[in-house]
């Protein structure tokens, strides 16, 4: 019994320590993995999420 309490603790004191990590570790922002348009060749279907592309598109289908 001792034991799993101790394998419990362990486990619940090394959950905090990594949630501690993971909320203070530098994230990049999503604007590093656009692609690069001289290598573009094609779909690359990054398109559908272009926001000024889907803005075009829906004042073109609003006539």
């Amino acid at each position: 019994m001792l034991g799993w309490l101790t394998f419990g603790g362990m486990i619940l004191v090394l959950g905090i320590l990594a949630d501690d990590w993971y909320a203070n570790r530098h994230r990049k922002p999503l604007s590093h993995m656009k692609p690069d348009p001289k290598t573009l060749r094609g779909f690359t279907g990054m398109e559908e999420l272009d926001i000024t592309r889907a803005n075009q598109q829906i004042a073109r289908n609003k006539d």
